[in-house]
């Protein structure tokens, strides 16, 4: 049943380049916002200037005559002076110097104070089940290399042994900073934190978020974050504690890609944390008020974000409530009767994890035409399960602006399978461009899918497969390939995740695919053709595909009628501006 027609879009004003940080509702469950604490670390041991393993009026003077400009400091030596982490070395930090030697105190660090909304926070305990082959483990020197530079580690434990347990594994990481340049060293001594107190004595929510689980995040929205599984995706075999900088990474991903403080743009909300379950690739959908035509040719953009969260049994966000498998999402939009659904979206779910993305979807602007009241469809294979929270973003600049997309013309759409017969089950598409048309686009969703069928070579999912087109006779060529496909590690790589993939997922996550990773959205593939074509006149485009093999393209496979026979899924358009 149709939901009620949505109201019109609200604008966005965003006015502040930085997230200040957030005064709650605060809570300890996923995705709740962290509130403020405290924690006594010690790499906060600062104050000695002159590193006689005390800290006295020496270390006062000292930091008085590099103040003055009568003495030179190390850059060791501006650590241990910059008392109040502000990056410079002034009377503030005298006088915190002055009070830390009338009041010696463990030093402390405060998440509130500290907070700038350009890091994030990773949190590892020892103690709760499985924690303690991965604090053993030998790979801290890859963690830093892996990691980017604005993730803050934290290392507690929650044993009786807690005071050695943090000292020890500072003592590792020691070691491993020797071998790094001052400034390098300088860097992780302020983002590497050692809390000597015991896990369970902090604040109640700090507690409850914590100290009963191994590894726990704050993102950069200031956000409980889950950590997935950190075990090799190939062999789900080991535990990698470098593992835990692909989280830092996505972090970094979801924040670049979601925040826009410099954009302006008007938003529509589809579906708001929603339950979507029911039976196999179930639908779910709203009618959505869109502007009228003559608003929709204003604006200079358009994006779709997806959050699909995953609910526990209290309807909380969690990994657990996730599919085991990954799966293709769809978006359409239908006529207001749901009638012509043309897919606008294409994402491919990641095993038991909570993706989030926003996705430039800019010549699909096209498809909302003529504005008004259109439904918006939502379609997941598999048993669906997910808290469903949906946006569009139309983008206010249109000073920048030539042309609006304002017609689109269905090319291929279906899932076809990848056999000999592929090429005649995509017949010539005859188009006309109108006279008073700017630009023409070709625009394609192309994901290969299917495998393990005997003599196929992995097909479609593991295997390149080349899409080539042709636009009148020749005039003009493009192709698209997939050489990520098969490849062992692809998607987990350190260059690949801050593309959009969500990372240690409970699966093979790690594999290429032909066109898309688990848990990522498949950007259009957008080609203008506008040089190839006849403006107001009869125009043709063909199209073939085969399976690469080195250098040379060869027939697709024949399915032998087991396992996943290869397929290809595609949507295609040509998009015309005016």
């Amino acid at each position: 049943m149709i939901n009620k027609i949505l109201p019109l879009f609200i604008v966005l004003t965003i006015l502040s380049a930085q997230i200040e940080f957030n005064d709650g509702p605060y809570g300890s469950e996923y995705f709740d916002t962290a509130g403020p604490f405290s924690l006594v670390d010690l790499n906060l041991e600062l104050g000695d200037v002159n590193s006689d393993n005390m800290v006295n009026i020496l270390d006062i003077v000292a930091t008085v005559s590099y103040v003055l400009g009568y003495e030179e400091f190390d850059e060791g030596q501006i650590i241990q002076s910059d008392l109040n982490f502000d990056g410079s070395v002034d009377i503030l930090d005298i006088v915190a110097l002055a009070n830390l030697v009338l009041s010696p105190e463990p030093s402390a660090w405060n998440f509130e104070t500290q907070w700038n909304g350009e890091e994030s926070y990773i949190f590892f305990t020892l103690g709760p089940a499985s924690s303690t082959t991965l604090w053993n483990d030998s790979y801290y020197d890859d963690l830093l290399e892996d990691s980017p530079d604005n993730v803050h580690y934290f290392f507690l434990s929650d044993r009786s042994t807690y005071f050695q347990d943090v000292r020890d594994v500072r003592g590792e990481f020691d070691l491993i900073l020797l071998g790094m340049s001052e400034v390098e060293q300088a860097h992780w001594k302020k983002h590497l934190h050692f809390v000597p107190d015991k896990c369970d004595s902090h604040t109640e929510e700090f507690v409850d978020a914590v100290c009963d689980i191994r590894s726990i995040s704050i993102d950069r929205f200031q956000r409980w974050r889950e950590v997935g599984y950190l075990g090799n995706p190939a062999n789900f075999s080991g535990t990698y504690i470098n593992y835990l900088a692909h989280e830092a990474l996505y972090f970094n991903y979801e924040y670049s890609a979601l925040y826009e403080p410099d954009e302006e743009y008007d938003e529509i909300t589809v579906f708001e944390r929603e339950h979507y379950t029911g039976g196999w690739a179930s639908s779910i959908y709203k009618a959505v008020e869109f502007p009228s035509n003559e608003n929709l040719t204003e604006y200079s953009g358009l994006s779709v974000e997806l959050l699909r969260g995953c609910p526990d049994a209290n309807m909380n966000y969690s990994d657990a409530g996730c599919d085991d498998y990954d799966r293709i999402a769809h978006l359409y939009s239908c006529e207001a009767d749901s009638s012509g659904c043309l897919e606008i979206a294409r994402w491919i779910t990641p095993f038991d994890r909570q993706p989030h993305h926003l996705t430039d979807i800019s010549p699909f602007i096209s498809h909302l035409r003529p504005g008004g009241n259109r439904v918006i469809k939502f379609q997941e294979s598999g048993w669906p399960n997910s808290l469903l929270t949906l946006r569009f973003r139309l983008y206010n600049d249109s000073e920048s602006q030539t042309s609006s997309p304002q017609e689109y013309i269905p090319a291929w759409n279906g899932t076809v399978l990848f056999n000999p017969d592929y090429d005649e089950n995509r017949p010539i598409v005859v188009f006309e461009v109108p006279e008073n048309a700017i630009k023409v686009e070709f625009v394609s969703y192309i994901t290969g899918h299917g495998w393990g069928s005997a003599g196929c070579y992995n097909c479609a999912e593991f295997c390149n497969s080349r899409h080539n087109f042709s636009v009148n006779g020749g005039t003009g060529e493009f192709s698209k390939s997939h050489p990520e496909a098969g490849n062992n590690d692809y998607c987990m790589e350190l260059e690949t995740i801050p593309q959009g993939v969500v990372p240690n997922q409970y699966g093979t996550w790690g594999y290429g695919r032909a066109g898309w990773c688990p848990g990522m959205d498949v950007a259009p593939y957008i080609v203008d053709i506008t040089d190839f074509v006849s403006i107001g006149d009869e125009n043709v485009i063909d199209y073939d595909a085969c399976r690469v093999v080195g250098n040379n393209c060869v027939t697709p496979p024949t399915c032998q009628g087991d396992g996943y026979c290869p397929e290809i899924a595609m949507s295609s358009y040509l998009i015309i501006s005016y």
